[in-house]
């Protein structure tokens, strides 16, 4: 019974910990990882890790589309566009002046805009810069709405307007 109980503690710490140790990208979602969010040091990760596997919430989660997790296995389109434009925030900033670039191109690819219309939407972003940046403190989620705006308003563009 003793040795149940030792290979019990040994395996509800050292599993959880080594896919903390594993993975590049931390422990995953569920409740472990929002207490001890943004941390990349390795004493939080294992703490996230050993509170997502030993209590059954990342399960939950990822059954639930809840804690961070979703249930199809992929990050949804929104939150990707959102992750990429505040990463990227200052490039798009500078390419949506110009009119042009590779963040301004991944951007369009990431929210649905067909290569044939990327011309047009670079061209939007450049004519409409001063509506999608109201000041210098506008954030890329601001940016974002008010993108969302000029294409809703775009005939050329606004069947792809990003939800």
């Amino acid at each position: 019974m003793l040795k149940r109980s030792i290979a019990f503690a040994i395996a509800v710490t050292v599993i959880p910990v080594s896919y903390a140790l594993a993975a590049d990208t931390g422990p995953g979602c569920g409740i472990g990882t929002m207490i001890w969010e943004n941390n990349k040091k390795i004493i939080p990760q294992v703490l996230a890790a050993t509170t997502n596997g030993t209590s059954g919430n990342q399960t939950f989660g990822i059954t639930t589309g809840t804690l961070g997790c979703t249930n199809d296995g992929v990050v949804k389109n929104d939150q990707k566009v959102n992750v990429f434009a505040n990463v990227n925030f200052e490039s798009l900033k500078q390419e949506m002046a110009q009119g042009n670039g590779e963040y301004l191109a991944s951007l369009a690819t990431l929210m649905g805009i067909p290569t044939d219309r990327q011309e047009s939407f670079f061209a939007l972003t450049q004519s409409r810069y001063t509506s999608l940046f109201q000041s210098e403190e506008t954030t890329s989620a601001e940016m974002l709405v008010a993108l969302n705006l000029e294409l809703s308003a775009y005939p050329v563009l606004s069947q792809v307007v990003f939800q």
